[in-house]
């Protein structure tokens, strides 16, 4: 494992206990789906959903886009990045597909958080209840999760996570527990 020395920033890698492989730089991940849309089964998504990498729209009625969610690594000139679904109105989801090859620097829209984290995930916290502004830019949006909420999620987002942590949530999310 890499740590900062002397207060300067090191590129994030360790060595995986499960494989044994070196992971180097900052760990990535995507959800393909909100998690909305597990409960729908798959004759009924046909109909109801329309999805691809970037937009699901449920029933014409329920608006997704997908964001990156950035969590800063403490020591790291890397962060953990996630790939991740928001709640849109239909008015911020129009906006979004009708400017999306265009630079849409400067404009924000509010969201809720639609999948579910694992690491962060457990019966005390709800996801849903997330508050979220949507930041538009010239490529993917980033999502910024509300300061005022006291969420693991938002806490992370907002300070940082040791390099240890990184490590517990990269192994996690490639070999599982």
């Amino acid at each position: 494992m890499t740590i900062a020395i002397d207060g300067q920033k090191k590129s994030f890698s360790f060595k995986c206990a499960c494989c044994g492989e070196i992971h180097e730089g900052g760990p990535s991940f995507a959800f393909n789906e909100p998690s909305f849309i597990c409960d729908i089964s798959e004759e009924e998504r046909a109909e109801r959903v329309f999805l691809n990498s970037d937009l699901c729209v449920v029933d014409n009625e329920t608006y997704f886009i997908r964001t990156t969610l950035e969590i800063p690594i403490n020591g790291s000139d890397d962060s953990f990045l996630w790939g991740v679904w928001v709640s849109q109105s239909k008015e911020s989801f129009d906006r979004y597909v009708e400017t999306y090859e265009q630079d849409q620097t400067g404009d924000r829209s509010f969201g809720w958080l639609a999948v579910s984290m694992p690491g962060y995930s457990s019966k005390d916290t709800d996801h849903a209840s997330l508050a979220t502004d949507v930041v538009w830019g010239n490529e993917r949006p980033e999502l910024k999760i509300h300061d005022d909420q006291d969420h693991p999620l938002a806490v992370d987002q907002r300070e940082g996570i040791s390099w240890e942590r990184a490590v517990e949530l990269a192994v996690l999310l490639n070999h599982g527990n």
